[in-house]
């Protein structure tokens, strides 16, 4: 097939998973013999199959807003990139659609009228952000009724959603509670690509935990709370070190958990490692002795960092929420704490220190999960079976 990749950011434009799945699974299609290039934004990257010349309507980094001038002015220059597009490259057979969170639904608007299907990935809860709610009233409904006269590339009006792959029944769950029109579509779970994320043989904790935090320095990540389940070590006399690796998307927040470590009196025992690359992270993951993943955002998707340390065979200790959550129920592959707090995570730590046993099983478990539920290869195998099928149904209207 020939496939066009539309995403809202791709790298080296990285804020997270999202962008890092849409490059991952370039390149597994590539890999498979598929034609793929990518639209998107950013500037000139020097990769010959990705051109970036859309436009978001507000940059990351700054509060979201919902100003319809700049939308009107994004959705404008988006379909008329997208046009540009289409007339400068072979037509493509599918789109497959990423994140659109910020870039506005103009380009599909586009590919519609040029009769090219496509498959919409939801990872989170983006496609909220065009949808004014299952029953709009007073301002809301006027406000919808403006989108969809004046600024078409904040609406889902007139665009075919058929095609849909979830990474998880939560955020299928709460993206169509929210009143975005999108169908029930297939749930998928994103994979781990097992050939640079391999298991270390088994060793039991250290007497001094090495404790290891990977992601986004954000609020709904609950970075607060791996410092005080290290202050709490801390005054258990349970010996512990943490590493925080990921930035911060506002240097304030950094430096107030910076502030908050000196507060806790564990500054000297904490390491800011900042943003690694991809092919570090193995590395990183067999070097420490538990990975702590905490979230308190109700829609996320489903994590990856959790997943990644699984099949690392590092034990995992969480306090998951939306599509994390329930993945980490299913399958019983981590150790999850009744609360997100420090005293919880403390707990959980302290009895899982002193039992290799239980270290040893869990390890095992989870590198089992990953290996049966979250392989690249198979969330790329089901995306590659919509594409088709979207093709399939497209030839035959």
């Amino acid at each position: 097939m020939h496939i066009l990749v539309l995403s809202n950011l791709y790298p080296p434009d990285v804020l997270g998973g999202y962008e890092l799945l849409a490059r991952d699974v370039t390149q597994v299609l590539m890999h498979r013999g598929h034609t793929v290039e990518v639209l998107t934004t950013g500037l000139p990257s020097g990769q010959s199959s990705v051109t970036r010349t859309l436009r978001l309507a507000r940059p990351f980094g700054r509060p979201a807003g919902r100003d319809r001038l700049r939308h009107v002015w994004a959705g404008l220059l988006n379909a008329r990139a997208t046009r540009a597009y289409l007339r400068t490259h072979a037509k493509p057979q599918v789109a497959l659609v990423m994140s659109l969170r910020r870039l506005g639904l103009a380009p599909l608007r586009v590919l519609r009228q040029a009769g090219i299907p496509f498959v919409l990935t939801v990872n989170d809860d983006w496609p909220v952000a065009y949808s004014t709610g299952p029953s709009p009233r007073g301002r809301a409904r006027l406000g919808q009724w403006l989108d969809e006269v004046l600024v078409p590339a904040r609406t889902w009006k007139g665009l075919p959603t058929e095609h849909v792959l979830y990474l998880s029944e939560a955020v299928r769950r709460a993206v169509r509670e929210a009143g975005a029109p999108l169908a029930s579509g297939d749930v998928q779970s994103q994979g781990v690509d097992l050939s640079l994320f391999t298991p270390r043989a088994f060793r039991p904790m250290r007497p001094e935990l090495r404790l290891l935090c990977v992601g986004r320095l954000h609020p709904s990540k609950a970075p607060e709370v791996a410092l005080e389940t290290l202050a709490v070590l801390r005054q258990r006399a349970v010996p512990a070190t943490l590493t925080f690796v990921g930035e911060a998307d506002a240097p304030s927040f950094q430096m107030a958990l910076q502030q908050r470590a000196r507060a806790l009196g564990v500054e000297p025992l904490v390491t800011w490692a900042g943003k690694r690359p991809r092919e570090q992270l193995p590395a990183l993951y067999h070097e420490a002795d538990v990975l702590l993943f905490l979230s308190r955002l109700e829609h996320e998707g489903q994590g990856l960092t959790y997943l990644e340390a699984m099949a690392c065979g590092l034990p995992v200790v969480a306090s998951p929420s939306g599509g994390a959550r329930e993945f980490l129920e299913r399958h019983d592959a981590a150790r999850l704490v009744p609360v997100c707090s420090g005293e919880a995570f403390a707990d959980e730590l302290s009895a899982l220190h002193g039992d290799p046993a239980a270290q040893e099983a869990l390890a095992k478990r989870a590198l089992d999960v990953v290996r049966a539920h979250a392989r690249l290869d198979d969330y790329v195998r089901c995306l590659e079976g919509q594409l088709r099928h979207a093709v399939r149904r497209s030839s035959q209207r």
